[in-house]
């Protein structure tokens, strides 16, 4: 998110854009999703590859899948994480309005 600051120096939180922060980072979770399914070792062709060079892949496939997946459960919270902030800054942004009005 950009502009997390207002000419005043408070803080701000733009729901449009967190929300494009969001699908930005799903968008980058499919594509390692995609990439996954490129990389199963099921998908091997057994009559061209085998013996040590398919244990070979098979392992460098199984490890690269590791790697996507932590990739994936990194976009995953990350998204948890900025609808956490919105979340909460709606939450101080209530109690300020509710503050601002007894005072009134």
């Amino acid at each position: 998110m950009s502009g997390l600051r207002d000419a005043s120096g408070t803080i701000v939180i733009d729901e449009a854009e967190a929300e494009e922060d969001i699908r930005r980072v799903n968008a980058a979770r499919e594509s390692l999703d995609e990439a996954k399914q490129f990389l199963n070792p099921a998908t091997i062709d057994s009559d061209r590859c085998y013996g040590m060079t398919r244990d070979a892949l098979e392992e460098q496939f199984t490890q690269i899948t590791a790697k996507l997946t932590e990739w994936q459960n990194f976009c995953d919270e990350t998204v948890s994480y900025i609808r956490h902030v919105v979340a909460e800054y709606k939450r101080i942004d209530r109690e300020c309005a509710a503050k601002a009005k007894e005072l009134k």
